[in-house]
């Protein structure tokens, strides 16, 4: 894994390539959905102020719809990306994604260099910063999950840093929504791709709902992981598949994080936090290339990868599709589960789907200031809350 930072490195000509490509792409396997007046909403934002735009993250395919986004609006896009990414295919995927618009940030570590380089491109004005607060695909595209604070505080500490010499300049929060939906029905589909995962594990369902397949099969996966025995013993009824569910993610984490009692963990952060700021921690240890055994070496990335999946197992939240089971919800939870039984990093959508995108009220971040600089984590988290509220809101209206 590579030790240095990824800055953006756009190019136009490869941006303008791939987003006629993208956009021909869109139009054939992913109908984009966006009125006038939301492309109006950010144009209007003053090309020298900060932006920032914040989004809920449930696809793969966010990303070529931000970039349309950007191309009808016709502003310079900024992508913060996972550092993973940057490394796929030895290195290529980071290269073209550079000269897309992208830099990397190392998740659950303290990411100095990425973080002072989203200060100075908000700072720069120009151009629209992009982060995905929520920090992970949980693929529950109808249920936006808490934010991380780092779209807030970036766009504070530029404000402060800046108006030392700009006193009217001022920086923007845009919060966006996607959603997305099938074009088409697809039952035969469903069944199809639940009827190959219930072949790879070799069950045979006795349920005649397909939320009750799924659970069973999320129920039998549960069986594969490594926590403690009487957890499985305890937690047999499907009733009981979300306590199962946290408490296998619970079990997990407490294991590998008594590998690692030098990690400074906060008891009272989520699991998943306390989950990435251990991968942060054993990613950081293998780039400094200490002198691991092969087995130690085999180890810390084992537990990284089991790690990853307590993060992913989020999304591993039956009542989602026991309360409403559309399509959508139902393919989502397909999606999850071939992700774990197949090592599938992106599992395929089951189908040609609609895109709907909803860009809300601009914040202006100016008034905020005061606050901040009385209560910078506070003040951070509350408006990191009222913007994923604010998502959720614009994605909820949008069912018909």
């Amino acid at each position: 894994m590579a030790e240095t930072f990824h800055p953006a490195k756009h190019r136009e000509w490869i941006i303008r390539i791939a987003q006629w490509g993208n956009a021909l792409g869109l139009f054939l396997h992913n109908r984009l959905r966006l009125s006038p007046r939301d492309i109006a909403t950010l144009t209007t934002i003053p090309p020298e102020a900060g932006l920032i735009l914040a989004l809920n993250h449930a696809d793969e395919m966010d990303i070529p719809i931000c970039m349309e986004v950007a191309r009808r609006a016709r502003r310079r896009f900024t992508y913060m990306i996972n550092a993973e990414a940057f490394e796929e295919y030895r290195g290529i995927a980071g290269w073209w994604l550079q000269r897309l618009g992208a830099f990397s940030v190392a998740r659950g570590a303290t990411d100095e260099a990425a973080q002072r380089y989203a200060v100075e491109l908000v700072k720069q004005g120009g151009q629209v910063l992009v982060i995905f607060p929520e920090g992970e695909i949980y693929y529950l595209n109808d249920l936006v999950q808490p934010f991380k604070t780092g779209a807030v505080r970036f766009g504070l500490q530029a404000l402060t840093e800046a108006r030392a010499m700009r006193p009217d300049w001022t920086v923007y929060l845009l919060p966006m929504a996607i959603k997305y939906r099938y074009r088409t029905t697809i039952e035969w589909l469903l069944h199809r791709r639940i009827r190959r995962l219930e072949n790879h594990l070799a069950i045979r369902s006795r349920y005649v709902t397909l939320q009750q397949q799924l659970a069973h099969i999320m129920a039998e996966l549960l069986k594969h992981q490594q926590p403690l025995e009487n957890i499985r013993a305890r937690s047999q009824q499907l009733a009981r598949l979300s306590d199962r569910v946290r408490e296998v993610r619970t079990a997990i984490v407490a294991s590998i994080a008594a590998k690692y009692p030098q990690v400074p963990l906060d008891p009272a952060a989520r699991l998943q936090d306390r989950a990435q700021r251990l991968i942060g921690f054993l990613q950081e240890q293998l780039r400094r290339k200490q002198l691991f055994s092969p087995a130690t070496r085999a180890q810390i990335q084992h537990d990284v990868q089991d790690l990853k999946r307590t993060i992913q197992m989020v999304g591993w939240y039956p009542p989602y599709t026991a309360l409403h089971p559309s399509e959508e919800r139902l393919a989502e939870t397909v999606m999850k589960l071939e992700r774990e039984a197949f090592s599938t990093p992106r599992p395929r959508p089951l189908g040609n789907r609609e895109v709907l995108v909803r860009i809300g009220t601009p914040v202006n971040l100016g008034p905020a200031l005061t606050t901040y600089r009385e209560d910078a984590s506070g003040t951070c988290h509350r408006i990191a809350e009222a913007l994923r509220d604010e998502i959720q809101t614009l994605i909820e209206p949008v069912e018909g």
